[in-house]
């Protein structure tokens, strides 16, 4: 009996120090290779302090699959709440207008298929945060790998947001406009 009680605090003091793949840090410019995206391709940037556009006093950061996988909770989140604002602006416009009635606002999201670009920081209160941007056309190049896809209009082809994995919520929804 004594020997069972061995071997297994044998067993556990070995597995401790392990790291789970899921926990460890995803190389930048990369796909994790469990994290997956639907119908997505994106890439994690280094932080540049010349986007200081982006965030104010921050340090760059690292993100883990676990991490990814509770933006993806917060994006779906967004997106829903922006598509179920967007619906009630809709119904609006069509109670007001009943001869110009339309079948969209022109703001609605989706992700599926969409590039995708994190940049995570910590920001001065030590929380991490995430600004990612999306869009649907990359012109045929691989430009957005390396630095920011910025694009004037094009409308909902084009958006960004903000995370903050501390306390769970977004912020700076930004949809492009139409020109």
């Amino acid at each position: 009996m004594r020997q069972l009680v061995f071997l297994f605090l044998i067993s556990l003091t070995a597995c401790n120090g392990q790291t789970k793949k899921s926990d460890q840090t995803i190389d930048k410019q990369t796909e994790a290779s469990n994290f997956e995206v639907p119908d997505s391709t994106y890439v994690i940037l280094d932080y540049k302090s010349d986007w200081h556009w982006l965030f104010k006093d921050v340090e760059p950061a690292t993100l883990t699959e676990n991490e990814l996988v509770e933006v993806e909770s917060i994006i779906e989140k967004a997106v829903k709440e922006n598509n179920e604002q967007q619906q009630e602006s809709l119904e609006k416009h069509n109670k007001e207008y009943p001869n110009n009635q339309w079948t969209e606002t022109g703001f609605e999201l989706r992700t599926k298929g969409f590039k995708r670009q994190y940049v995570p920081v910590i920001n001065r209160d030590g929380q991490k945060e995430i600004w990612i941007n999306f869009f649907c056309d990359d012109w045929g190049n691989d430009n957005w790998k390396s630095g920011l896809m910025i694009v004037e209009d094009g409308g909902n082809c084009y958006f960004n947001l903000k995370v903050n994995l501390e306390t769970g919520t977004y912020s700076e929804l930004y949809i492009n406009g139409y020109s």
